[in-house]
């Protein structure tokens, strides 16, 4: 079968600010995004971050399997890690802006990072936002701005696009359905933080809570204000979810991403694959294929 790729950024091509693009998906798809080892069309990763906004018409984007229809003046965030695709033979404009990891942490600000992390946090439902006002501006600005060649162009576009990104997460806060103490916030961030990291080692939710210094309780009622499951739910889903790119964006056999998940036998990974998403891996894999 064909895995999905993953897509680095840039690295080869000459930019005019190293770790940032802003382009017309009309020139991104024609130019960019016309290689020989994949197509934009079919699902692939990417290893860094991107804003999709749509000018004109409607259409059906793929992220992380999931399918969103978006139009005029709405807005997705795709983080580093997450797997998109763009709709073919359908009329639509719009532009990509897409940074590196490297830009953001050089040439943003930690406590803006902070801030905008609900924005890039795929963990939570991923929403678009209608942002009209806002995209033309950004817009407008970039394209002022590119065309000058200061030695400050860096930090400009990075001054731009964090008020943006900080608009963005107004807006998205405003649209949540219910507010969210910081101190809940900041115990989610920690406990993702900590399954990110060791979800190979133990899928236990009373050892994350443990970790935090909270109890097995109050970690529960943490994640059904933020995400509205169980802590418990969260691992099963985030680890379904990384099996799931496995499957899709690497060549290795089911056996292999079972031990790399940390199941003892590839057994015990298949019924639990099966038991949250009624296909065995194989099938998954195959029906992508």
């Amino acid at each position: 079968m064909k895995h999905i790729p993953e897509i680095s950024f840039w690295k080869y091509k000459e930019l005019q600010i190293k770790g940032f693009q802003f382009y017309t998906l009309e020139k991104l798809i024609t130019v960019d995004l016309n290689p020989s080892d994949h197509s934009p069309y079919l699902p692939h990763r990417l290893n860094f971050y991107a804003i999709l906004i749509i000018t004109d018409g409607e259409v059906n984007h793929i992220i992380d399997f999931k399918v969103h229809t978006l139009r005029k003046g709405d807005v997705m965030v795709i983080s580093k890690g997450q797997i998109h695709a763009f709709e073919e033979g359908v009329d639509y404009k719009g532009y990509l802006v897409v940074f590196s990891e490297s830009f953001m942490q050089k040439y943003i600000a930690q406590a803006t990072i902070a801030r905008i992390n609900h924005l890039y946090n795929y963990f939570l439902k991923q929403e678009k936002i209608n942002n009209p006002d806002y995209n033309q501006t950004l817009f407008n600005t970039l394209k002022r701005e590119l065309k000058s060649d200061s030695s400050s162009l860096p930090n400009i576009v990075a001054s731009l696009l964090t008020v943006y990104l900080l608009k963005l997460n107004d807006e998205n806060i405003r649209l949540a359905t219910t507010s969210v103490d910081n101190k809940y916030m900041d115990y989610f961030q920690q406990f993702k933080l900590l399954v990110e990291q060791n979800y190979s080692k133990t899928r236990d939710a009373k050892s994350y809570a443990s970790d935090i210094a909270i109890s097995y309780k109050h970690l529960n009622e943490v994640c059904k204000k933020i995400v509205q499951t169980t802590a418990k739910t969260f691992i099963d889903n985030y680890v379904v979810l990384e099996a799931k790119r496995m499957l899709v964006s690497t060549s290795l056999s089911v056996k292999e991403i079972a031990f790399t998940l940390g199941f003892d036998e590839p057994t015990n990974f298949l019924k639990y694959f099966k038991k949250h998403t009624s296909l065995t891996p194989v099938e998954f894999r195959n029906a992508l294929a």
